[in-house]
């Protein structure tokens, strides 16, 4: 039997269907990822035309029916104009829903994921954030909330919570002065400019420390299992990974600071998603 819900979100991505039609996936507030259909709406003066387009934030009639969902009508709440002037602007929000999108689930609660995507599109309107930076702060933290979050607050070997001077990338997390130097770790130094591994990225394998499942994951071929990590950058991690999202977009940092927090967050990313983002690629073409 079908059901008319009134539901909250983003539009993720569209896809045609047919000659006049859209298939939306949305972002939800209380249903989490749904798949809709919109008909007609690819015709230029047909009323959902303005509502079905990707990157806005709308509330949303919809049809819930045994196999589909349909779109009924649309309020718009936050088209985010400005993220659609500019190419730069255009590939990092279409990255950061693509983002969104693999890492949320149809029928689960996913209002983190989407609190976060709006935050970072306001962020990125107010230009006021390097967008680099944005990129990075968004990358951690939806991994943390897709369950492989990094462990900066206390030593991944023995729990201390002082003298965490060294990460492991693969094992997800901080590893204090002690267990650093002890436990037999292979420690290499890097620079923010170059890859600082020494092979090329080797899909599958996923590590069962990160906390995500096992067919995302992925393994980093290379020369080192760990790197020093500067105190500045230990901050600006837990700074991250701790504040409430309404100050997530609320600091900048120098810029060999950065150079080393966008290092750390590039590889551990790399490390534990084995996903190729097609938004991502164009971006490392900008």
């Amino acid at each position: 039997m079908s059901e008319q819900v009134k539901v909250t979100g983003i539009v993720l991505s569209v896809y045609p269907i047919g000659e006049n039609d859209r298939r939306l996936t949305i972002l939800t507030k209380e249903r989490g990822k749904i798949q809709v259909f919109a008909r007609g709406c690819r015709k230029p003066n047909h009323p959902l035309f303005g509502v079905s387009q990707p990157l806005i934030y709308c509330e949303f009639m919809i049809t819930e029916g045994r196999r589909f969902n349909y779109l009924n009508s649309a309020e718009g709440k936050n088209y985010f104009p400005h993220l659609k002037e500019d190419l730069e602007d255009i590939y990092y929000s279409t990255y950061f829903a693509e983002l969104a999108e693999y890492f949320t689930v149809e029928g689960m609660d996913e209002r983190n994921i989407l609190n976060l995507l709006f935050v970072t599109f306001t962020a990125m309107e107010k230009k006021k954030i390097p967008l680099p930076l944005i990129r990075r702060i968004y990358e951690l933290k939806i991994l943390q909330y897709y369950g492989i979050g990094m462990e900066v607050f206390r030593c991944i070997s023995c729990g201390k919570e002082t003298e965490l001077d060294t990460l492991s990338l693969e094992r997800g997390g901080v590893l204090c002065h002690t267990c650093a130097h002890g436990s037999g770790q292979q420690s290499g130094s890097h620079t923010a400019h170059g890859d600082g591994y020494g092979g090329g990225y080797a899909p599958g394998g996923g590590d069962s420390s990160a906390g995500g499942s096992g067919n995302r994951g992925g393994t980093y071929g290379g020369a080192y299992s760990s790197t020093h990590l500067d105190p500045a950058v230990l901050y600006a991690l837990q700074y991250v990974l701790s504040i409430p999202l309404q100050r997530l977009y609320s600091f900048v940092l120098k810029e060999e600071v950065f150079l080393e927090f966008q290092w750390i967050v590039k590889h551990f990313f790399r490390i534990h998603v084995e996903h190729r983002f097609k938004a991502g690629e164009m971006l490392e073409e900008l």
